[in-house]
């Protein structure tokens, strides 16, 4: 198998029930069902973690992460099972608990999970990820309980290493800040 590095591994994702067709044997029913599914839950692996899937066990546990379920058609209960909507003081910051800021960096992952709770703007267009870092910032700066921030997502290690850099320069600067 040729090595890739993580950007190319991330590029040749199988994000399509078409790509993995290449992986499974699947009936046209259940292919029609995946892509109901992935309209809503987009699903993308990477070559490298479909290597590891066992196809012939059904209760594979990557299997099950990373490859959509049917039962994912289901959609009683809420999206927001952490409550987040109600800690959301401007797009992509959230203040939950006093001490904590969480900041939504991205939307995306190099594998989205089957059982994400933020399903809901995984790897689809979302208001909740951070737009405007230094509106967050300053939110941060004047709230000065605040000695703790978590940069989350999505997967904020997809991002550049120049903006990852950014945050973590930024943040730094704040006085009160302990932990990022």
């Amino acid at each position: 198998m040729m090595k890739m590095d993580w950007s190319s591994e991330l590029n040749n994702s199988i994000c399509t029930v078409s790509q993995l067709r290449k992986y499974a044997d699947l009936s046209h029913d259940v292919e029609r069902k995946l892509n109901e599914i992935i309209k809503r839950h987009p699903m993308c692996v990477t070559p490298y973690y479909m290597s590891l899937i066992d196809w012939d066990n059904p209760s594979d546990p990557i299997k099950k992460m990373a490859i959509p379920s049917l039962t994912e058609l289901n959609l009683e209960g809420s999206y927001d099972t952490s409550g987040e909507a109600e800690n959301t003081k401007l797009p992509g910051l959230q203040h939950k608990y006093e001490q904590t800021a969480l900041i939504l960096s991205t939307n995306k992952c190099a594998t989205y999970c089957r059982y994400c709770f933020r399903k809901r703007l995984i790897g689809l267009p979302s208001k909740e990820v951070i737009k405007r870092f230094e509106d967050a910032a300053d939110y941060i700066k004047q709230h000065e309980e605040i000695n703790n921030v978590l940069i989350s997502g999505g997967d904020p290690l997809v991002l550049s290493n120049e903006i990852i850099e950014s945050f973590l320069a930024v943040l730094s600067d704040i006085s009160h800040l302990k932990f990022i």
